[in-house]
């Protein structure tokens, strides 16, 4: 077992939440090409270098406030692993309700570091989460991979065709029965 201890003082988590909503509010603000780092440290009341320290790029910071607001995959299973997966499909759609600008760059623009910041920080977590709540109600189904994704697709296809997320009316009726048929 080691014995190294980490110099200076520990961190402190205040300071991270700071940073990462200010990261977000930024991020809503001026999106990822405008958000400047030094921006977020001196509205957070952090300086450059404990930041960096934290998180060694711009990228980095963004993706850990993407996952950090993101509470799809946070929701803590319960007995009921129904009401579990509509929590996690409501999650979803109220995401897109406050966030939908940000989604929206992967189709404007699907190759950029903030697509992948999305993907790597909301997508992927939330289809992880939605196939392992998925899979408590049907069992290790040979499609599950593809029940998974249908149910966030139909939630963003909804978006795109409507300009707003499906109800919980409408996911517990008509999309959640897709999914666990």
């Amino acid at each position: 077992m080691s014995t190294e201890r980490r110099r200076g003082r520990p961190r402190d988590p205040a300071v991270d939440e700071a940073v990462l909503r200010e990261t977000l509010a930024q991020l809503d603000a001026h999106g990822y090409e405008r958000l400047r780092v030094a921006d977020v440290g001196r509205n957070a009341g952090v300086g450059l270098g404990s930041l960096y320290r934290r998180w060694p790029t711009k990228y980095a910071l963004v993706v850990e406030a993407l996952r950090a607001a993101a509470p799809a995959q946070a929701l803590q299973p319960t007995d009921d692993p129904a009401a579990d997966l509509l929590a996690t499909l409501l999650a979803l759609a109220e995401e897109l309700r406050h966030h939908g600008p940000l989604l929206a760059v992967l189709l404007a623009d699907p190759t950029s570091e903030v697509a992948a910041a999305v993907r790597e920080a909301k997508l992927q977590p939330l289809h992880e989460a939605t196939r392992a709540r998925l899979r408590r109600i049907t069992g290790p189904a040979p499609d599950l991979d593809a029940r998974a994704a249908s149910g966030p697709a139909l939630i963003f296809h909804h978006h795109l065709l409507h300009g707003v997320p499906p109800t919980e009316d409408r996911i517990r009726a008509e999309i959640i029965p897709l999914m666990t048929r």
